[in-house]
């Protein structure tokens, strides 16, 4: 193809997430998953290999929790009743985690299936047939996640374990392969973040078996390297610009609140003051869970309708097609 698609797959993204609301429900879910690109992995790595250099770094946690344990005067001894509602109360939050992440893994299914459907047929599907086609491919990208978030956890404990290292030694040595080491990180953690799309997109568009997903995946991302990373650049910003909105959105929510602060002062009324930061949270929450919802949809068809190009057509880089440009 000529010229990229990226003002297309914005547009088109864009409208899908914003009037059909009813995919919203399928993004509050999928946002648990994490966002689909190469930001989740990037500034994940990025972040947590700045924040692990101190004490509580993952490694520092891990430790403190074991020594916590290992030291703690804990009196284990408590009435049968006791251990049955324990065993209950376990059984229960265990329950409901198992039925959020099923939804969740549904729900980014929905999402490409919806997407997919809106760009062939220029119309939205059924929202039932986009929770029956997630469904459908429950296991394959169940499998495609797990194997994301060991390869994530992998690399955040490479980097933390060299964090960690680098305050402890103080070596310069050390703090080389810190260097390398996160560089190393950050380009794994980017690849495995685009062939994790792919492969959820083959595997849901394509209808492909987990082996062959991985492997067009892979061939795709080969072939659209440079084309990942720009759309990549692209949700980058658009994350820090959603970013603003939610601080936005934090100061605004909360502004009743130090309103009510200000009157529980002149009042001398401490329950004026609560009820005031109570509202204030439980608006702000749902000011997040819209952001995060909408937000979610949008980048998983954006993602989902570049994949469809690429796979059918193939996309020219950007940047390729400027230099071209200014050599003509």
């Amino acid at each position: 193809m000529s010229s990229p698609l990226y003002r297309q797959a914005l547009s088109h993204s864009w409208k899908l997430a914003w009037q059909h609301k009813s995919l919203w429900i399928f993004g509050i879910f999928a946002a648990f998953l994490g966002q689909m690109g190469f930001l989740e992995l990037v500034s994940r790595t990025s972040l947590t290999a700045a924040t692990r250099l101190s004490p509580f770094g993952l490694a520092g946690n891990i430790w403190a929790i074991l020594k916590a344990f290992a030291t703690a005067d804990v009196e284990w001894q408590m009435p049968l009743d006791a251990w049955v509602w324990l065993g209950w109360l376990v059984v229960s939050v265990g329950g409901i985690f198992l039925l959020l992440f099923f939804v969740a893994i549904v729900s980014q299914g929905a999402l490409i299936e919806a997407t997919a459907f809106s760009v062939r047929k220029k119309n939205l599907p059924d929202v039932g047939r986009c929770w029956h086609m997630g469904v459908k491919h429950f296991w394959r990208l169940l499998a495609i996640n797990v194997f994301r978030w060991l390869i994530f956890c992998g690399l955040v404990l490479i980097v933390s374990i060299a964090a960690l290292n680098v305050l402890l030694l103080g070596g310069f040595g050390d703090a080389v392969l810190f260097i390398i080491l996160f560089i190393l990180a950050t380009a794994v953690g980017m690849v495995m973040s685009f062939l994790v799309i792919y492969s959820a997109a083959y595997v849901v568009v394509e209808e492909k078996t987990l082996g062959k997903a991985i492997e067009h995946a892979w061939q795709l991302f080969l072939d659209h390297w440079l084309v990942s990373i720009e759309v990549g650049v692209i949700v980058l910003f658009l994350n820090i610009a959603v970013g603003l909105i939610v601080a936005l959105g934090f100061m605004i929510t909360f502004l009743p609140t130090l309103i009510t602060w200000f009157i529980a002062l002149l009042t001398a009324n401490p329950n004026l003051w609560t009820a005031g930061l109570i509202a204030g949270a439980f608006f702000f929450v749902l000011f997040v869970i819209f952001v995060g919802s909408v937000f979610t949809v949008f980048t998983t068809a954006v993602w989902t309708y570049l994949f469809m190009a690429m796979h059918h057509v193939g996309i020219k880089s950007r940047v390729l097609h400027w230099l071209n440009y200014r050599k003509k």
